[in-house]
C-alpha cells in the first residue's frame, strides 16, 4: 500500500489508517480476531491481484528505477529469507567454533550505511568475500542496482545463497522491480577461478573478517594488491594501522596503498551481538607511495615537510 501506489491511489483502493481496509487490517490484528483478519487479507490480495494484472503496480514501481526505498528492499528480502532459509536456519550453526568459518550476518541497517558511505549505485561493481547466505549481496543489488557478487566457502550458507538468489529473482520479476545482476559463487575466495578478474573491476569489496585469524587477513591483503584505484574495502577489522606511515621498509607493501578510516556502528547492526562496534573503509590510493618514490624515499607530512628520509 505504501510503496506500490501513489498516495491518492492507495487511499482509493485501501482507505487510510483511520478507515477502510487499511484500518481493518490493523484493527483485527490488534484484537487478535483471526477470522476477520484473514477475510481482510483476502480482500487485500484480491485488490492487489487485480492491480498487478492491469499493470498499475508495474507502471508505478518503474519510477523508482535503481533507487528503491530502503523499507521496500527490507520487506522483499524478508520475504525471500522466509521462503528459502527461515525454516532451516538452524543448519547455519553447524560450524567449527573459533575458526575462520564462524557464521555471522551483517544486518540491513548497517548495509544501508555501507551503501551510503561508499556511494554505491547502478554503475558500480560490488563483491562480498565470505557472503554467507547472500543477504548483503541481494540488498546491494536491489537497493542500488549494482552488479553484485558473493563468494562463500561453506556448503550450507553457499547453498542457501543460491536458493535466495533464485527466489529473489522471481520475486523481483513478479513485482516488476529492477536490480543489479547477482552472482553467488561457492568457493574459497583465496582460490576461485575467475575471481581475480572480478576483483579487478570491483568498486566496493566487503569482507566480514570479524572472526578471521591474522594469517587469513594477511592472505586477503594479497588479493587487494591488484584492486583498481579508488576501490573501497569495507571490513570489520582493519587491514592496516590507522596511523600507518610509509617508509623504506614498507613502501612496497599492500598496506601502503590503503588509506583507512574508522566508523562506529550501533545496536542491532550485526547478528552476533546486540552491542555497537566499529568498521573500517580502506580506499586504494597509490598516490602516497608514488610521491614517496618520486621524492627519493622521503615521506612528506600534510604540510609538505619531510618526515622521514631513506638511510
Amino acid at each position: 500500500m505504501e510503496h506500490f501506489f501513489d498516495q491518492e491511489k492507495s487511499r482509493e483502493l485501501f482507505g487510510t489508517a483511520s478507515e477502510g481496509l487499511y484500518r481493518n487490517l490493523t484493527k483485527f490484528k490488534n484484537r487478535k480476531d483471526g477470522a476477520h483478519f484473514l477475510k481482510t487479507v483476502e480482500e487485500f490480495n484480491h485488490i492487489m491481484k487485480n492491480e498487478k494484472t492491469s499493470g498499475t503496480v508495474q507502471k508505478y514501481v518503474r519510477h523508482y528505477g535503481h533507487k528503491l526505498p530502503y523499507e521496500l528492499v527490507v520487506h522483499i528480502l524478508q520475504q525471500v529469507y522466509s521462503r528459502t532459509v527461515a525454516s532451516r536456519a538452524s543448519k547455519l550453526n553447524q560450524y567449527e567454533a573459533f575458526s575462520n568459518n564462524v557464521y555471522g550476518e551483517i544486518l540491513p541497517i548497517l548495509t544501508k550505511e555501507f551503501i551510503q558511505r561508499t556511494k554505491l549505485d547502478h554503475t558500480k561493481v560490488f563483491v562480498d568475500l565470505g557472503c554467507g547466505i547472500g543477504n548483503v549481496v541481494l540488498q546491494v543489488a536491489l537497493q542500488t542496482g549494482a552488479e553484485s557478487y558473493g563468494v562463500e566457502i561453506m556448503d550450507t550458507p553457499a547453498k542457501f545463497s543460491k536458493k535466495q538468489a533464485k527466489e529473489f529473482e522471481a520475486r523481483s520479476r513478479a513485482y516488476g522491480l529492477h536490480h543489479g545482476a547477482v552472482s553467488m559463487i561457492h568457493g574459497d575466495f583465496l582460490d576461485t577461478p575467475g575471481l581475480p578478474a572480478i576483483l579487478a573491476r570491483a568498486d566496493v569489496v566487503l569482507v566480514n573478517n570479524y572472526a578471521f585469524n591474522s594469517a587469513l587477513n594477511q592472505s586477503l591483503l594479497q588479493l587487494f594488491l591488484d584492486l583498481k584505484e579508488g576501490c573501497k574495502i569495507i571490513s570489520l577489522k582493519t587491514f592496516v594501522s590507522l596511523d600507518h606511515k610509509i617508509n623504506v621498509r614498507n613502501a612496497g607493501s599492500v598496506e601502503s596503498i590503503l588509506r583507512v578510516k574508522k566508523y562506529p556502528y550501533y545496536t542491532n547492526a550485526v547478528s552476533w551481538t546486540h552491542n555497537g562496534g566499529e568498521y573500517f573503509i580502506a580506499t586504494v590510493d597509490r598516490s602516497a607511495v608514488q610521491a614517496f618514490y618520486a621524492n627519493g624515499g622521503v615521506t612528506l607530512d600534510d604540510r609538505g615537510r619531510s618526515s622521514s628520509r631513506r638511510r
